[in-house]
C-alpha cells in the first residue's frame, strides 16, 4: 500500500511538470522531439530512479553522473530529447536535460507505443552456433536469449572488419562500450545476438572487445521484424 501511494504521488508530480513542459521548451534551443526507440534502464540506473520516485518525498528530477550522460550520448539521446522507459509496470515519459532525467509523464506501459528499444532486449531465437563457439578458460560461456542494439559507430567497427574478410572477426572496444556491457550483466566469453546492416550475428564478449561467431542460425524458428531503426 505504501509503495502504491508512492507511486501515485510520482504520477501526480508528472502530471503537474507536463503543464509546465511547453513553456520550458520555448525558452530553449533544444529538439524537443521524441525519440522512436525505448530506452530500457540498467538494473543500477532503475535502482536509482525508484530510489527517487518511491522516497517518502518523490521528485521529478533524477541526477546523473558525467558518465551516466554519456551513455545517452552514445544513443543519440540529446539534451531536450524525450524517451520512453518502463519502470515497475508504467511507462515513463523522459526528457534528458543537462543535469539528468526529468519526468515529463507516466502512463500504464500497455498505452505507450514505440518501435525499438536500446541498447538490449529479450529474444527467443535459439543459435546452433552458439553450442559450438571456442572456449577461453576463466570466462563465462553461458548463451543469454538477448538481443544488443549496439550504435552507428560501434556498427561501423565490425562492419568493416567483416569487409576485410577476416577469418576470426574481433573488434575492440572502447571504455565506454564495453561499461554498458557490463553494466547490462554481459560478462567475456557470453554469447547474444545483434542486428547488423539487417543482418542477424552472434556474438561472443570478449575481455576488452567482441567476437563475431556466425550468423543465427534461425531454421525453424518464426522471425521476428528487422528494426526499423538500427542504432
Amino acid at each position: 500500500m505504501k509503495m502504491k501511494k508512492s507511486l501515485l504521488k510520482a504520477l501526480a508530480i508528472a502530471a503537474t511538470i507536463t503543464l509546465t513542459a511547453t513553456a520550458v521548451q520555448a525558452h530553449s534551443d533544444h529538439d524537443h522531439s521524441t525519440v522512436s526507440y525505448k530506452w530500457k534502464l540498467s538494473n543500477n540506473l532503475q535502482a536509482k530512479m525508484e530510489r527517487t520516485l518511491f522516497s517518502s518525498n518523490p521528485k521529478a528530477m533524477i541526477g546523473l553522473t558525467r558518465f551516466e550522460q554519456k551513455k545517452l550520448d552514445h544513443y543519440d539521446i540529446d539534451f531536450g530529447n524525450k524517451f520512453n522507459t518502463t519502470v515497475r509496470g508504467f511507462n515513463f515519459l523522459i526528457e534528458r536535460t543537462s543535469a539528468g532525467m526529468k519526468i515529463v509523464d507516466a502512463n500504464r506501459a500497455s498505452e505507450v507505443a514505440y518501435r525499438d528499444q536500446v541498447p538490449i532486449k529479450e529474444t527467443n531465437r535459439v543459435s546452433n552456433a552458439s553450442m559450438n563457439h571456442k572456449s577461453h578458460v576463466g570466462h563465462d560461456h553461458g548463451h543469454l536469449p538477448l538481443e544488443w542494439i549496439f550504435n552507428v559507430a560501434t556498427q561501423g567497427k565490425i562492419t568493416q572488419a567483416m569487409a576485410e574478410n577476416k577469418k576470426d572477426i574481433y573488434v575492440g572496444l572502447n571504455q565506454l562500450e564495453q561499461s554498458l556491457l557490463r553494466e547490462y550483466d554481459i560478462k567475456p566469453g557470453n554469447t547474444f545476438q545483434t542486428t547488423i546492416a539487417g543482418h542477424k550475428f552472434l556474438v561472443e564478449k570478449a575481455t576488452s572487445g567482441v567476437r563475431v561467431i556466425n550468423h543465427v542460425d534461425a531454421q525453424g524458428i518464426a522471425m521476428a521484424p528487422d528494426h526499423d531503426v538500427n542504432l
